[in-house]
């Protein structure tokens, strides 16, 4: 037996035990809260409605083969579901299953070489990826192998981590950061040292309840050496981490606890002992893929005006980007993409942290043809485009209905025939959590309650200015408190304003006209 046939057998044998306290759970053996103990760590969570269950599917780094993607839309439609979830860690949920369902998935996925362990929980979530990684023409190197080889490495040990909590790692191929690495536990971005490729590294850095921005390290990271940095990582995490605040049980709160100089000292001193005591084989500098196997057509290099269609740093190649509404696919629609692609041999498929799909290596014809077959089921405007959590009643943690607002806000926009263009792109937490990463949105929304008239009403705290970028990374400006039933009309008339004196959102932000809108409709 190989290694991999026995850490799959191992991995079986945890669903089993796993579906016997599911069972145990729906017959009040096992509280939720004792459940949710067991059964993050296996990718899993009970939905608030009682007796359905989600499964998290980790693609790693938002790749995605064809293989699997048809794989996922196989289990959706077995299962009776008429949907799948794009989340905002480049993986893919399903809901609304039974205990049995989430468990025949985990089995039968596990085969497939497609994971759910570590998914949630006290673990090493999946690993974050710019998702033009490899394409991108601003980008100094592919930083695409050391992500995979990163999420690799915590799959390789997820049944032997005992974090405090969860630990989030992330990679960007460019200054724009479309990894987050500034604001993750710990984050990468390539740069070129002398011609050389390197990385810059942040420590500490995270969202949820207490925000914070990364730490920069202060030497750069050579691309072979990345696991002894994550080791260290992990390491700090469980010697420092505090295991009985459940609040403060994330890395970003240990440099506030002892500074952030000891900090740096204390993470240096576990890189030392890695260094000493681990010796990683396979990590060599990657080798710059310039193009795909495939000729395009002559005509592919021509520049496209849509902004949904990218050019590659490969000459003729494009990606497009396709974003279901709330980041939820339809199958019909995941049906559709299937065909399009069983035509076109070069493409891949990459989940991005907004909820979208990228298809990548196509011609300008194969990308027009594909955004041509999906505009009527595919947000063209970034309004449209807004991120959403998953939110109540399926998230246990969720205090509003993040993807009904950011429905009723497209339904508002499209009835009032704005100038979408001008509006900027939402990014809704359906509570304080931040797993739409409102704080460093150019507008974000944060779900709360509010008593109106003796009444508790859904409301969302409003943040705007905020912005990811390698030197840039910035939290946003909470503007106020608004009723949910109030957004889409402040949307309405932002748009409106932005229409009539002719200005974008980000001018308007520039010169106070946006939060002059917006307080209209903040609670007193």
């Amino acid at each position: 037996m190989t290694v991999m046939e026995a850490y799959k057998k191992l991995l079986k044998e945890e669903v089993e035990a796993f579906r016997k306290r599911g069972h145990e759970f729906l017959d009040g053996t096992l509280t939720r809260a004792e459940f949710k103990g067991f059964s993050g760590g296996m990718g899993s969570y009970a939905q608030k409605e009682t007796g359905k269950f989600m499964i998290r599917l980790r693609t790693p780094s938002g790749i995605v083969s064809r293989e699997h993607f048809g794989l996922i839309l196989d289990y959706a439609g077995k299962y009776g579901l008429d949907k799948i979830h794009l989340t905002t860690r480049q993986a893919v949920q399903l809901h609304d299953l039974s205990i049995d369902d989430v468990c025949d998935i985990m089995r039968d996925a596990i085969d497939q070489d497609l994971f759910t362990r570590g998914g949630g929980g006290n673990f090493p979530r999946n690993v974050s990826l710019s998702p033009m990684a490899g394409v991108d023409p601003e980008e100094v190197f592919d930083v695409t192998l050391y992500a995979r080889q990163v999420g690799d490495y915590f799959l390789r040990n997820a049944t032997g981590y005992k974090l405090p909590r969860k630990l989030k790692v992330a990679f960007s191929s460019s200054a724009s950061d479309t990894g987050c690495a500034t604001v993750n536990d710990m984050g990468f971005i390539g740069v070129l040292d002398g011609g050389k490729p390197m990385f810059r590294l942040w420590l500490a850095g995270g969202m949820g309840g207490q925000p914070a921005l990364g730490i920069p390290y202060d030497e750069l990271v050579a691309p072979e050496e990345v696991l002894y940095y994550v080791e260290a990582m992990v390491r700090l995490f469980m010697a420092e981490g505090d295991y009985t605040n459940k609040a403060r049980a994330r890395v970003r709160f240990i440099p506030r606890r002892m500074g952030a100089e000891a900090f740096m000292e204390c993470y240096k001193k576990h890189l030392e002992e890695v260094k000493k005591e681990c010796q990683f084989d396979g990590i060599t500098p990657l080798v710059w893929r310039e193009n795909v196997d495939s000729e395009k057509v002559d005509d592919a290099a021509a520049e496209s005006e849509n902004p949904l269609i990218l050019p590659q740093k490969q000459e003729g190649y494009f990606t497009v980007i396709l974003h279901p509404l709330c980041g939820q696919l339809k199958l019909e629609e995941g049906r559709k993409i299937q065909e399009i692609l069983s035509d076109i041999p070069d493409a891949e498929i990459r989940l991005s942290m907004d909820e979208e799909l990228y298809i990548r290596n196509l011609s300008k014809d194969e990308a027009e043809k594909m955004l041509k077959v999906m505009e009527d089921c595919m947000m063209l405007s970034p309004i449209r485009m807004s991120v959403s959590c998953i939110g109540t009643p399926t998230c246990q943690a969720g205090v509003n209905q993040s993807q009904k607002l950011c429905q009723a806000v497209e339904k508002a926009v499209v009835n009032a025939e704005l100038n979408e263009d001008r509006l900027p792109k939402l990014y809704i937490s359906g509570c304080p959590n931040c797993c739409a990463r409102h704080p460093v949105a150019a507008m974000g929304f944060s779900g709360r309650k509010v008593k109106v008239d003796g009444v508790m009403e859904e409301a969302f705290d409003c943040f705007i200015g905020g912005h990811v970028g390698m030197d840039t990374s910035c939290f946003g400006e909470k503007v106020g408190t608004i009723l949910a039933s109030q957004i889409p009309e402040m949307i309405v008339e932002l748009g409106q304003m932005l229409t009539k004196e002719k200005k974008d959102y980000m001018d308007a932000l520039t010169d106070g006209s946006a939060a002059a809108v917006i307080q209209k409709y903040c609670q007193a």
